[in-house]
């Protein structure tokens, strides 16, 4: 079993950066900016009020959403950003599966298939599905042509692949999706969505499975999951996911 401190150290520095934004950086800081919002990616070596001034002398006059789990330093930050004016977005659970002994029996239902993205048709599919299940709009033609060229680069690498995505179906009907990435023996599972009309309908567990057996297969030690808990954490519970802490999000204003 992977240690808590593996686990939540794993979760803070599982982060993403847009290829189209800027990056600010500092030896204390990286925040980056997207849409005129930024993420607070690193903050470091300097006492709760002083850091969160730090950053904010970053972006000036940008929002900033800041991560705080329980191992982050200093201790004290969550409430140096409530007193500064943040407010408490997403509670998250940092949950971990280990796959060392085999993937478990999600029970599948008979009637939900499951696609590997290997290639645009796949993806296609899934762009509406991603759109209806998380509420964001439908990818555009720039957004297509990257991500086509991404799959591409992934599948060419064989073996070495580390990025997938999967589709599920309810009775052929695109419901589901949910991402996958390896990293250094861990499988972090991201973007597991249903369309309203289809869930509870084992669309989800379809699609977590097959990232189970991806991951398995390619030898990862545990996988790895950021959770709402009142929506996913639940279902990753049921299927042996344990909680090893949380990560709560809390937006920041500009000074």
């Amino acid at each position: 079993m992977p240690t808590r401190e593996d686990v939540l150290n794993t979760a803070a520095a599982w982060l993403w950066i847009p290829y189209d934004a800027e990056v600010h950086e500092t030896e204390h800081a990286k925040v980056v900016v997207k849409d005129g919002k930024g993420s607070v990616h690193r903050a470091e070596g300097l006492p709760g009020p002083e850091l969160v001034a730090h950053v904010r002398g970053l972006t000036p006059s940008v929002p900033t959403l800041w991560a705080v789990h329980d191992l982050s330093v200093p201790a004290d930050l969550a409430e140096t950003l409530l007193r500064l004016g943040a407010s408490v977005k997403e509670d998250f659970d940092v949950l971990a599966l280990d796959l060392t002994d085999g993937v478990p029996d999600l029970a599948v239902p008979d009637d939900v298939e499951v696609r590997r993205a290997d290639g645009p048709e796949v993806l296609d599919l899934i762009y509406p599905v991603t759109a209806a299940a998380f509420g964001t709009p439908l990818a555009n033609a720039a957004f297509r042509e990257g991500d086509v060229a991404d799959v591409a680069r992934q599948v060419a690498a064989g073996k070495d692949r580390t990025i997938f995505r999967y589709l599920g179906l309810v009775d052929g009907v695109p419901a589901a999706h949910a991402g996958l990435t390896l990293d250094d023996g861990v499988a972090k599972l991201w973007a597991g969505g249903v369309v309203e009309q289809y869930r509870h309908r084992g669309a989800y567990r379809a699609v977590m499975a097959a990232r189970f057996t991806e991951a398995f297969e390619r030898g990862a030690r545990y996988a790895l999951v950021k959770a709402r808990k009142g929506t996913s954490s639940p279902i990753l519970r049921r299927a042996g996911f344990e909680v090893y802490g949380n990560e709560v999000h809390y937006p920041l204003p500009p000074a």
